[in-house]
């Protein structure tokens, strides 16, 4: 009697006592068809099941056989309509006696589209839950295998089931045994799973069965005191009720992969970390997998004729070091599978879920289609963000488990709408926003009109019509009435650059490079300008009248002739200002001096008024360099926090006090000005008044009076309509002073900016953030008479810092996109430095006129130093050189006329005759 006492008090220690809060522990505990959802409630020992069609309540609460009953999953008939028998499939454990049982539940009551039509449609209606009924329970106990291991290794905390695609069958799989359910017949049969399994530490985690019978199981095998490793059998049933394994897969990871480092040693006690799915595609052929403790996702050809494992044309997609990817999974059709995407870290923190539909229509390409939640389709607020689990069904619902133990069904929309779930328990169509489409019935978001393209501002549209060739039509485009040259798309930046300084700053080398320099001889216009020229002219001009003048004298015996040369010889030597009334070609040369000199006063005087750079009028045509001013200049960049000198204080007064006005366009958008509100962000958000704003068909514009130059301004747009470009302006109004004592000038010029910001092939993302820096630009003026006053000319430069990539996003990272606001973060701050711009004349008119009157003095000097060296040198040169030549002629002569007559030729024939 003690022994008998002593087993029934280690019988209750030892059993098996689940935790029933996760919704994800020990197996899944949601499954769903196109007629019946149904949930697995642990904590409250009850089910919850809701017929179709789901956008009507027609949900019900059943209580489970026994409260002592722990369901571990449950399963239904995936391809299910309301003409095949409504029932669901669980198993799991009597937690009282350790005994594991399989068993189902029929429904007998009315079907959801007969009781919808019966109330007339009514969403209100109480559906009636008597079609449940607790004694259509069929429960079927294995007391064979209630377990008696009371160590830590206990492998049977994980049981796993499935419905045949027939809906005449359900499977179960544990460790320990498998077990084959006649539905029809309500009878059951088992096998145990240590003749069933090549390895005996195999750890089912997941199943899915094709029509053909053949299952895929995955799971772990491996030994705690070294690792586990996931693997998948490949089995079907002989005569219709033994189990018999096909084929085995090993994951084996590359040696550099960060998986390799797993273990995975403490498998065999449950962990949802180390949760599985698997799904067969419609044709049954290709298996898709997710792992999620390798973070990872796998898909396999299956040889239905060898029934093998095809993994040569395996395709594998990991996101990264972490664990998630892969929780659960499921099949659309034959090129779109969904993905649960969790992301948790190495030690199973949570971080964020995401369910991925990608198309795999190209062979290892995993094109993302749509990401959810997103921008269009967001979560309730009553439901978690962490997602435990996913269904699809036969006609492409989509019901979701979060980890509150809450569901929510993603019902397909038709073309030109979306599934909108920001409510309620089951998504509604809406209509897609101006700028995107959707051409088929499903339940992704509305696609973004591709650049080029556009709805026209509609709503609901099945496709995108293309633009003209001249509008602007960005990526998501609402409209297409833009023109691409239109003035909202122009940027405005008053500020040029100033102007360096010429290489000369010197005025007697300016002088000089223009009178006695051609610059360029090739050019019609700068040689008749070129003074050197006409003083060549004048030099030809004189040395033919002293051809002529030759010609009289020598040539013409006439008296006439005779005294006209020598009235020139005596007009050309009294102008002599080089050889001092000797020379006639002195009288010429100095005319030719006179034309440089006139040409180099009406060249200074021009030269002296180009100044300022400000005032100037039009070309230099004075002079072959057209760009030729008066002006030498110089910048340099000052710390502001130096104190700005007596002079210049005030024009960093008028600065400072500029009253400034911000200008924002939002353009290609259907954002109203309704849709936008405005803060000042300081220690806490303070509203704005907008000064004034104005929505056209396509664009919105407002502006805004700023309170500082040193502000951070956000501007909120509510909804998730598409934004194609971004304007942002800055205006500010001039401003003149006179100070009198500090003999100064003080202009404050008006502030017209304007930075338009787009880019090809992309839209303005959700949450866009720049700095408006702004910089002072002063510039000194200094006069060009001693007494006069010295300007001061200012004005504020701004700039968009930021990168205009991280502005702009394509379709393919808007797909990530969940903010329904879109959000404008302005930084406006001004620089610590300032740009101060000094401008002087090169030459005053003091140093003008010396300048003058000293390159008079030159020229002459220059032509008389000339003169000089033509007289004493090469003139005696020449007379040498001709002298040296006569000489020799003379005496060549002499000497072959002394030879001749010393020769007498005849004689000399004579005697040789």
């Amino acid at each position: 009697m003690k022994y008998f006492l002593f087993l029934i008090i280690i019988r209750i220690i030892y059993c098996f006592t689940p935790t029933k809060s996760p919704f994800d522990a020990y197996g899944l505990k949601l499954a769903g068809n196109d007629v019946l959802l149904v949930e697995s409630l642990a904590s409250d020992s009850s089910f919850f099941v809701r017929l179709a069609p789901y956008n009507y309540s027609l949900s019900c609460t059943i209580p489970y056989n026994n409260s002592n009953q722990y369901i571990y999953s449950v399963a239904v008939h995936s391809k299910a309509t309301y003409n095949d028998t409504i029932r669901f499939v669980f198993i799991g454990i009597n937690t009282d006696t350790d005994i594991p049982f399989i068993g189902s539940l029929t429904y007998n009551g009315i079907t959801g589209p007969t009781f919808i039509d019966a109330v007339n449609s009514s969403l209100k209606a109480k559906f009636p839950c008597n079609g449940w009924n607790k004694n259509n329970y069929h429960i079927h106990q294995f007391e064979q295998f209630v377990n008696d291991d009371f160590e830590d290794t206990n492998n049977n905390d994980f049981f796993i089931a499935i419905i045949s695609s027939t809906g005449e069958f359900a499977y179960g799989f544990t460790n320990t045994f498998l077990i084959i359910y006649d539905l029809n017949g309500d009878n059951s049969s088992s096998q145990y799973g240590n003749v069933t399994w090549p390895d005996p530490s195999f750890l089912p985690r997941a199943v899915d069965v094709n029509e053909d019978l053949l299952f895929v199981i995955i799971g772990y095998i491996g030994d705690p005191n070294i690792k586990y490793s996931p693997c998948a059998y490949l089995i079907n049933l002989v005569n219709s009720t033994i189990f018999n394994i096909l084929d085995e897969w090993m994951y084996s990871p590359s040696s550099t992969s960060w998986q390799s480092s797993l273990t995975n040693s403490d498998a065999y006690i449950y962990s949802s970390k180390y949760d599985m799915s698997i799904s067969f595609n419609n044709d049954g052929n290709e298996i898709l997998i997710g792992i999620q403790i390798i973070n990872s996702i796998l898909i396999f050809n299956i040889d239905k004729i060898n029934q093998k494992f095809n993994t040569t044309m395996s395709q594998t997609l990991s996101n990264g070091k972490s664990i998630g990817m892969g929780k659960s999974v499921a099949w659309v059709d034959t090129n779109i599978i969904i993905v649960l995407v969790n992301t948790y870290s190495l030690n199973y923190i949570w971080s964020s879920s995401q369910i991925f539909a990608y198309n795999i229509s190209l062979f290892n390409n995993f094109s993302v289609i749509s990401i959810f939640p997103n921008i269009q389709q967001t979560l309730t607020s009553i439901f978690s963000p962490n997602l435990l689990s996913l269904v699809i069904t036969e006609n492409g619902k989509e019901i979701i488990l979060d980890s509150y133990g809450n569901y929510y069904i993603l019902l397909p929309s038709p073309a030109g709408s979306y599934s909108d779930s920001s409510s309620g328990t089951y998504s509604t169509s809406s209509l897609c926003i101006p700028g995107t489409f959707t051409s088929d019935e499903d339940i992704y978001p509305c696609q973004l009109c591709p650049s080029g393209t556009t709805t026209n501002g509609l709503a609901g549209q099945s496709s995108c019509v293309e633009c003209s060739n001249d509008s602007f039509c960005s990526l998501g485009a609402a409209f297409g009435d833009i023109n691409i040259s239109s003035s909202i798309l122009k940027s405005i930046n008053q500020i040029i650059a100033y102007p360096v300084s010429p290489q000369s700053v010197r005025f007697d080398n300016i002088l000089i490079q223009n009178m006695l320099v051609i610059y360029n001889p090739s050019s019609p216009r700068c040689l008749v300008l070129s003074p050197l020229f006409w003083a060549i002219i004048v030099i030809a001009f004189g040395l033919l009248i002293r051809i002529i003048r030759f010609i009289l004298k020598h040539y013409v015996k006439n008296p006439f002739g005779d005294k006209t040369q020598q009235k020139m010889k005596r007009f050309f030597k009294k102008s002599d200002l080089i050889g001092e009334g000797e020379l006639i070609i002195g009288g010429i040369f100095s005319f030719a001096i006179l034309v440089i000199v006139i040409f180099a006063y009406t060249f200074s005087n021009s030269y002296f008024h180009r100044y300022p750079i400000e005032q100037i009028n039009g070309n230099a045509d004075f002079a072959c360099d057209q760009t030729l001013t008066n002006a030498q200049f110089s910048s340099g960049l000052m710390p502001i926090g130096i104190p700005p000198d007596e002079t210049e204080e005030p024009i960093f007064n008028l600065l400072d006090n500029q009253l400034f006005t911000l200008n924002i366009d939002f353009i290609n958008t259907v954002f109203n000005c309704t849709d936008i509100s405005v803060t000042q962000i300081k220690d806490t958000s303070l509203p704005m008044n907008i000064n004034s704003c104005n929505d056209s068909l396509s664009t919105t514009s407002l502006s805004l009076i700023l309170p500082s130059h040193d502000i951070n301004i956000q501007i909120q747009l509510s909804g998730i309509h598409t934004i194609g470009a971004l304007r942002i302006g800055l205006q500010g109004s001039s401003q003149d002073m006179i100070n009198e004592t500090l003999n100064a000038i003080y202009t404050l010029s008006n502030l017209i900016f304007a930075d338009s910001l787009f880019m090809n092939e992309q839209m303005l993302t959700q949450q866009v953030s720049c700095a408006l820096q702004l910089t002072k630009v002063i510039n000194r003026t200094y006069p060009l008479e001693e007494n006069a006053a010295t300007e001061f000319n200012a004005v504020w430069l701004p700039i968009i810092s930021g990168s205009t990539y991280q502005m702009f996003v394509d379709e393919s990272e808007y797909k990530y996109s969940t903010s329904t606001t879109t959000t404008l973060s302005i930084v406006i701050s001004e620089t610590s430095y300032y740009t101060l711009n000094i401008q002087k004349p090169i030459t005053d008119y003091s140093e003008l006129v010396f300048t003058n009157l000293l390159f008079t003095i030159v020229c002459f000097e220059i032509f008389g130093l000339g003169f000089l060296i033509f007289k004493l040198i090469i003139i005696p040169f020449i007379k040498w050189i001709f002298n040296h030549c006569s000489c020799r002629r003379h005496r060549q002569s002499s000497i072959d006329k002394s030879y001749d007559k010393q020769l007498n030729l005849p004689n000399i024939f004579e005697t040789r005759m």
